[in-house]
């Protein structure tokens, strides 16, 4: 009765669909005060924005910070281009707001996963733990 049970167990897992999410990319980026701001000098307003011009920093201008890693999806301005409209904070990290903009320049060190999604590209923005 248990091998049968088990049996069921592993055909019903196997028959289930496979997740449609992939996992292009995880990184670890410092905002610093160069991010801030857009490549005109005018100022961002959200935490997004920022990711986004702290890849075109590291990957079009050269400005890497220590902490700041490498990813293989950013080199692309189109890719880039993306992150706006794909980009949110994973929940429960929604004070990154605030402490992006509010921490006089000395930078908060974010971990950004690029998703691939059901074929959409999906960013997710949250702080780095430790």
């Amino acid at each position: 009765m248990k091998r049968a049970f088990a049996a069921c167990i592993v055909i019903l897992t196997l028959s289930l669909p496979a997740s449609a999410q992939e996992v292009l990319a995880i990184y670890d980026a410092r905002l610093d005060a160069h991010d801030l701001v857009n490549s005109s000098g005018q100022p961002l307003s959200s935490v997004c924005a920022v990711v986004q011009q702290d890849r075109a920093n590291y990957h079009r201008f050269g400005r890497r910070g220590q902490v700041d890693d490498s990813d293989p999806i950013f080199g692309d301005g189109a890719m880039r281009a993306q992150i706006g409209s794909s980009c949110h904070i994973e929940p429960g990290y929604e004070y990154l707001r605030e402490a992006v903009f509010s921490n006089e320049g000395y930078g908060i060190v974010v971990r950004v996963k690029v998703l691939k999604n059901n074929g959409t590209l999906q960013i997710l923005v949250s702080e780095r733990a430790g």
